[in-house]
């Protein structure tokens, strides 16, 4: 509890466990989609996804990538025209995970390599000048049928907030919490949508979200509660980032776990790296609600085309606890491996 009061300083175990996570199960899993010998775990109807704070669009760009299973979705084009549009690397803001660097989903030689995919990625990015340089990229790209780029703001209701307008492209900390009402002058009025609103305005009613990312620098659990109506139980996959921010601030943890199973079917974890990952759901420790940066990643048990993936993060959260110490940071090793959830 030494860094309580210093959230930012990420000497908490979860946070040290999952701030820069490697979803293994998801890349396996699409992975087995694509493959020549599983034909009939074909994404029927085509991949969606929605990236809410889609920042400089080097995660969702490879979510692109992975869900059409399509080489015409290169992140080295997608890198080289951000940069362009930028000026140059100097120009971007520093990416604490270094996503504009990391490796692209890899793709058999014989994978599709055209401009006819029907997967769809919304990358929804509230900050203007990044929104501006984003939709450029995109456009020049010629990929706006599949890269969807919206500039709005999320939270549990719709409307309009002020937003930040300035610093460099591709900023990381900044978000609705940074404005001070609606006359603050480094601040713009964005238009913000309930999550439930933009999935019914944009998907038809029997469209599954494959995957789901939220990372709206406080605000993440205001975008989970404006779900709860459709679009939760719609989401496959989802993953958000946990922090002292905004609402999360106010909010715990230990309150939205359980109303994500119980109210959808989601079981979460720690997402680590090299592996490991770290069941939260029926697993909660009393700390888990001390509030420092981190991610969670959730798997919806209910939609019977997640079994793949909500098995395999299971079994690699007991190979995890089966490596005690040498896997398992600070904090970790109090866990005692427990029956296994899946039912």
């Amino acid at each position: 509890l030494k860094y309580k009061r210093q959230p930012w300083m990420q000497r908490c175990s979860f946070t040290y466990a999952s701030r820069c996570p490697d979803a293994i199960w998801l890349k396996d899993f699409y992975t087995q989609i694509h493959s020549e010998t599983s034909a009939s775990m074909k994404l029927q109807p085509p991949f969606v996804g929605i990236f809410i704070g889609c920042n400089k669009g080097f995660d969702a760009f490879n979510a692109l990538r992975m869900g059409s299973g399509n080489k015409h979705f290169e992140k080295s084009n997608w890198r080289d025209a951000i940069l362009k549009n930028v000026g140059g690397s100097s120009g971007l803001h520093h990416s604490v995970c270094g996503q504009d660097i990391e490796l692209q989903f890899s793709l058999q030689e014989n994978s599709p390599n055209d401009t006819t995919s029907d997967a769809i990625l919304h990358c929804v990015e509230p900050m203007p000048q990044t929104y501006r340089v984003l939709n450029r990229s995109a456009v020049q790209l010629n990929i706006t049928e599949n890269f969807k780029v919206v500039n709005a703001a999320f939270s549990h209701k719709d409307g309009s907030v002020p937003f930040p307008k300035g610093g460099k492209v591709g900023v990381e900390n900044k978000g609705i919490a940074n404005c001070n009402g609606a006359n603050d002058a480094a601040c713009t009025n964005v238009k913000m949508y309930s999550l439930d609103t933009y999935v019914d305005e944009n998907f038809p009613s029997n469209t599954t979200i494959n995957y789901l990312s939220v990372d709206v620098e406080g605000y993440d659990s205001d975008v989970l509660l404006g779900g709860y109506r459709t679009a939760l139980s719609r989401t496959q996959y989802l993953e958000f980032e946990y922090n002292w921010m905004g609402p999360w601030g106010k909010q715990k943890l230990s309150a939205i776990i359980p109303e994500l199973e119980n109210n959808f079917g989601f079981a979460c974890y720690w997402p680590g790296t090299d592996g490991n990952i770290w069941r939260i759901t029926k697993c909660f420790l009393d700390y888990y609600d001390i509030h420092f940066w981190s991610n969670v990643a959730c798997v919806n048990r209910r939609i019977d085309e997640a079994r793949y993936i909500a098995e395999k993060m299971e079994n690699m959260f007991l190979d995890t606890l089966e490596k005690g110490d040498d896997a398992v940071v600070i904090g970790f090793d109090k866990i005692q491996k427990t029956t296994q959830y899946l039912g």
